[in-house]
C-alpha cells in the first residue's frame, strides 16, 4: 500500500465528512449572478499542504499543552511542517498522525536557517522553529473552528477579507483538479476565507491544496504580489451557507 493510499484509509476513519466533499457536485456551483456579487478585489496568491514525512532526527514534535508527541522530525521537515502550517507523520508502525500549526513557543526546537531551501529565505523563518502543535484530523484545522477543505479553504487577511467570507475567481473557474480520492473535477471558481498566516497580508490570499504540492491554478498562483488577478466577494446565501456548512466542524 503506497503513502498516498494509506493517508486515505486514515483519514477515512479520522474524517469522513471531510471525504464526503470529494465529491464532483461539490464543485459544480453554477456561475454566480451579478446580483449575488459585492466588492471587487485585486488579489495576488500562493499555495500550501499537508507536508508528508516520516518521523525521524532529533528535533522533538511538541504539543501545545507541554506533552510531547512521541514524534520527531528533522531540521527541513520539521521548517516546512512549520511553514505549511499542517503535516501528516508516519510513525514506525505505519500509523500516521495530522498535526497542525497551534502557536509559537518561548524557545526553538530548531534553526530553520540550517535547512539550504530556506537559508536565504526573506520570510521569517526564525519564529518556524518555535512550533509547538496540536493533534489534528482530516486536513486538519483552520481559524475560527473551521476544517481545512483542499481546493476550497484560503488563508487571508482578516481585515480586508473577513473570515467566513465566500470568493469568486473567475481564473480559477474550469480547472481541473484531482481530488484527495483521486476524482478528476472542474472547479467552479469558489473559495471560502478560513484560515490565515503570518505572511498573508493585505491583497495576499494563500489557497489550500490538501496532499497536492502541484499548481492546480497556474492562472491564479503566482507566488508574486506583482501578478494580480480580480476576485469578488459573493453575497448568494445558498453559496455561503453551503461552503461554511461544509467547513465547520
Amino acid at each position: 500500500m503506497n503513502l498516498k493510499t494509506k493517508i486515505i484509509s486514515v483519514l477515512i476513519g479520522l474524517s469522513a465528512y471531510s471525504f464526503a466533499q470529494d465529491s464532483s457536485g461539490e464543485f459544480h456551483f453554477p456561475e454566480p449572478e451579478t446580483t449575488a456579487l459585492s466588492t471587487p478585489l485585486s488579489l495576488w496568491s500562493t499555495q500550501y499542504y499537508i507536508h508528508e514525512f516520516r518521523s525521524g532526527g532529533a528535533i522533538p514534535i511538541v504539543y501545545a499543552n507541554g506533552e510531547s508527541s512521541g514524534l520527531f522530525a528533522d531540521t527541513c521537515d520539521f521548517c516546512t511542517a512549520s511553514l505549511e502550517g499542517t503535516a501528516y507523520v508516519t510513525d514506525s508502525l505505519g500509523t500516521i498522525t495530522v498535526i497542525n500549526f497551534a502557536k509559537s513557543g518561548d524557545s526553538s526546537f530548531v534553526d530553520c536557517r540550517a535547512c539550504k531551501k530556506y537559508a536565504s529565505s526573506k520570510l521569517k523563518v526564525e519564529s518556524w522553529g518555535k512550533t509547538l502543535w496540536t493533534k489534528s484530523e482530516g486536513f486538519g484545522d483552520g481559524v475560527k473552528n473551521y476544517r481545512l477543505i483542499p481546493f476550497r479553504t484560503i488563508a487571508v487577511d482578516k481585515d480586508v477579507i473577513p473570515y467566513g467570507t465566500v470568493i469568486y475567481i473567475p481564473k480559477a473557474k474550469g480547472k481541473i483538479i484531482e481530488l484527495p480520492d483521486g476524482e478528476q473535477v472542474t472547479h467552479d471558481g469558489y473559495f471560502f476565507a478560513g484560515d490565515t498566516g503570518g505572511a498573508i497580508k493585505k491583497n495576499h490570499i494563500d489557497i489550500f491544496t490538501g496532499i497536492y504540492s502541484g499548481n492546480p491554478f497556474s492562472d491564479v498562483i503566482k507566488s508574486n504580489e506583482g501578478k494580480t488577478f480580480e476576485a469578488v466577494i459573493v453575497t448568494d446565501a445558498t453559496i455561503i451557507n453551503a461552503l461554511t456548512e461544509m467547513h465547520t466542524k
